[in-house]
């Protein structure tokens, strides 16, 4: 009965965070839109590094899981990712304010 009930309040909780993330983005891309950062080639540039870095955490986790030896290579990659979206951030922040 515990888990039952445990399982309806998180369901709940998902589902009233995900109505309001769904309520702000559409706020924030308005916002977005009416400025043209949504056609800026950095923001697109930022989304496909965000992109890419849940690849690659999600490739670690995967290797992981089944206790093979995570590729330095990988690591190294996650690591250029992240600098190069913390750039990526200041240059939109710089541009669109």
């Amino acid at each position: 009965m515990l888990s039952a009930m445990s399982l309806i309040i998180t369901v709940t909780v998902v589902l009233a965070i995900t109505v309001f993330s769904v309520r702000r983005g559409r706020e924030k891309a308005a916002e977005h839109a009416a400025t043209g950062e949504l056609q800026s080639p950095l923001h697109w540039t930022g989304n496909a590094l965000v992109l890419l870095l849940f690849i690659l955490t999600f490739s670690i986790m995967i290797i992981n899981r089944y206790g093979n030896h995570i590729p330095s290579v990988l690591w190294i990659a996650v690591l250029a990712d992240a600098v190069a979206l913390i750039f990526i951030r200041r240059a939109l922040k710089r541009r669109f304010g």
